[in-house]
Parts: structure tokens; C-alpha cells; sequence
């Protein structure tokens, strides 16, 4: 439904421009946008599975391992990376297919390298390990609460469901810094301009698309670890082994229930015992629909500040939100969610919080203050050959 919305939005904006506005913007090849499609709903899935039962606290931390993924990734196939002249092959072929674009200062139209697009400096690198570093912090109560129970008091024991979903909630993110890499690299491969609103209506109808036709594979994870099988009290669905709480074969009536708890048709009964946890349906669809404006809103606030070169203030407000969400999640976790997880784990995330905060600034301060994008054009000769 995410997607379906967004895409929408998207290709309706795309409708309504001016053809004018259109003109000369290309489109990526739609293989390589499939990739990207299919690598963000593998990461959409696994967050939406495991992350209502990490703590909401790790949930602002853990997000941004991305980053240093992606920043070592891009340093392995980098101009210095020991993958770089396996990678340079393939992005020279796709320059080479770009509609024969090439620098107009280039002999007989020959695709010359770029300059070191793909460069990490040691600070970067040193603010990515940071962030780094928070999140296997963040982990740490999970560890060893699977390997070594002994080694924490009662009180600081995750539950093994949590524990589990916390590491799933962190390999989640592993497929979404991949395709954040990939995207970089298509793009400067790429080097034309790239309509914006098309390329994220079609991404947004793969991942809708993709994620139908893998749902009933993701399904049986909705009670992964569950260990032994603890149903909720009022829940009739009682099974011997997690794996069965959530079969693929009732995949299709999950679906056709769940669209009706998003709009809030749902039976309570069903609700309350239809399936091993209970269902909360009230304004699902209003969440729903705020969070895929939240994301609109975000997008063209970021582009605006692009376009301004004010970077310096989305530099300032990255570390601000990360300070905004972490505080206002712990409140969450204290008083709304109301789980007890104990002094070790709350003094890990408070500590890894302080380390994200750290890693972002050296980060971003890096990053952010000479973005540079390549752009080739037609060459003169190639206009008179035509």
C-alpha cells in the first residue's frame, strides 16, 4: 500500500508537469531499476516483520548502519578498492550505451574515466566506522543475551524474541545499503539527467509488485523466534512451533483482512483472536497515509535545500533529528510501550546514541558540503555525423 500511494503520488506529479519541464530528462534502464526495486522491498519486508519487537530506542539507531555499509562498499569498488577494475568494466559498457553521450572535449567520441567519483576520505571513513561501532553497541545486549544469559542479571535478559528480531532488524539493512550503492553507481554510469518523478513511480510499482509475489514467503517470519510458541492470552490460534503461527497457505486471507483493518472494517472478534497476536486496526490507515506523506515532505524539503546549497543546515539538522528521535523514542519505550529492558541494555543505547551522534557529524560534515554530479552531454561531432 506504501508503495502503490507513493508511486502514485509520484506519477501524477510526473502527469501534471509541463511537458517543457520534461524534455531532456532520461530514464534508467528498467533492469537495472527492477534490481533496485527488489533489494528495497527485501529491506522494507524485513523491517516491517521484525521491528515491532525491537525496542523503539534501537529502532532510531540501527537505521542508520546504511551508512557505513554503503560507505565501504563504495570504498571496496572505488577508484582505490581492490573490486574497482572488475566495476569499471561494466560502468565503461554502460556509458558506452547511454545514447552515445560522451564529453565533447573526448577524440572520436571515446568514453573517457571519470575523476575518482568514487574517493572516501579518511574522515568520512572514520565518521561511518563511528556509526558503525553505535550500532554493534546497540547489538550487544541481544549477543549476549543468546550467547552468554549468564553473564547479565534477570533484569537485563532480553527476551529471546526480541533478541532475535534485533539482529533480523540489523540484517535487514544490509540489502538497502547494497542498493543505495547500486543506485550511486547507476547513476554516475548513467551520467544524464534522470527524471526524478518516473524513475520513482516505476520503482515504486516493482517494489509493489515484487513484494505481492514474495509475501507468502516473508509471511511465516511475522512470528520468527517465538520460542516456545506464546500466543497472545486471548488468541485461539495455538501452535507448537513458530513457524506454523503464521502459514503461507492463509497468506491470501491475511490479505484480504488485513486491507480491512487499514480501513478499519475489520470484525473485533477476529482482531482479538483471529490470528497468535492480537491486531491493533484503529486509524491504521492514517498512519498509513502520514507516513507516506512524511516521506514526500522529507524528499522535497532535502531537494529545496539541495537547490539552495544550504547544506550546512541539513548537515545540522541530521544530528538534530537523530537527537529528537532517539529521546522521543525512549519516552516511547518508558511510558507508551511500557517494557521494562533493563539498566545494561538502556545504558548501551544511551551510549551508542551518544557514538551515532558523533559518527554523523564527521560524517555528513564530509558529505555534505561539496556534492558533485557529472552530467555528459552530446558531443559537436556526434551532432554533424547526424
Amino acid at each position: 500500500v506504501h508503495a502503490l500511494i507513493g508511486g502514485s503520488f509520484t506519477f501524477f506529479r510526473w502527469i501534471c508537469r509541463k511537458k517543457s519541464k520534461r524534455s531532456g530528462l532520461g530514464m534508467l534502464p528498467l533492469a537495472d531499476v527492477a534490481l533496485m526495486a527488489v533489494l528495497d522491498t527485501f529491506q522494507l519486508l524485513l523491517v516491517v516483520i521484525s521491528g515491532s519487537h525491537v525496542a523503539p530506542i534501537l529502532t532510531a539507531i540501527l537505521v542508520h548502519v546504511t551508512i557505513p555499509i554503503t560507505t565501504y562498499i563504495n570504498t571496496i569498488i572505488g577508484p582505490k578498492g581492490c573490486l574497482y577494475e572488475v566495476f569499471r568494466s561494466s560502468e565503461k559498457e554502460t556509458r558506452k550505451n547511454a545514447e552515445g553521450y560522451a564529453r565533447e572535449d573526448e577524440p572520436n567520441g571515446e568514453v573517457v574515466e571519470a575523476d575518482a567519483p568514487g574517493f572516501q576520505s579518511s574522515q568520512m571513513l572514520f565518521g561511518a566506522t563511528l556509526i558503525m561501532l553505535s550500532s554493534i553497541l546497540a547489538l550487544a545486549p541481544a549477543v549476549l543475551t543468546l550467547t552468554c544469559p549468564s553473564f547479565l542479571s534477570s533484569k537485563d535478559v532480553m527476551a529471546d524474541r526480541s533478541a532475535w528480531n534485533t539482529l533480523l532488524f540489523f540484517v535487514s539493512y544490509i540489502p538497502g545499503a547494497i542498493s543505495q550503492a547500486f543506485k550511486e553507481k547507476t547513476l554516475e554510469a548513467y551520467a544524464q539527467p534522470v527524471d526524478q518523478d518516473i524513475l520513482n513511480a516505476v520503482l515504486s510499482l516493482f517494489s509493489a509488485i515484487f513484494a505481492f509475489l514474495v509475501s507468502p514467503l516473508f509471511y511465516p517470519l511475522q512470528g520468527f523466534a517465538d520460542l516456545p510458541s506464546t500466543p497472545d492470552l486471548h488468541a485461539t490460534a495455538v501452535v507448537d512451533n513458530w513457524i506454523h503461527q503464521y502459514p503461507s497457505k492463509d497468506v491470501s486471507r491475511n490479505f484480504r483482512q488485513g486491507f480491512q483493518c487499514l480501513i478499519g472494517t475489520l470484525d473485533n472478534e477476529i482482531q482479538i483472536r483471529g490470528y497468535p497476536e492480537q491486531a491493533h486496526c484503529d486509524f491504521a490507515y492514517g498512519f498509513v497515509l502520514m507516513h507516506v506523506f512524511s516521506i514526500i515532505v522529507i524528499s522535497y524539503t532535502v531537494g529545496k535545500i539541495c537547490n539552495a546549497g544550504a547544506f550546512k543546515i541539513m548537515h545540522r539538522g541530521i544530528s538534530a533529528g537523530i537527537i529528537l528521535s532517539v529521546v522521543s523514542l525512549f519516552f516511547y519505550q518508558v511510558f507508551v510501550d511500557n517494557v521494562e529492558y533493563g539498566v545494561l541494555p538502556s545504558v548501551f543505547h544511551i551510549t551508542c546514541a551518544a557514538v551515532l551522534v558523533m559518527g554523523s557529524e564527521l560524517y555528513h560534515r564530509t558529505t555534505l558540503e561539496s556534492p558533485s554530479f557529472e552530467t555528459q552531454f552530446p558531443s559537436v561531432a556526434q551532432f554533424e555525423e547526424e
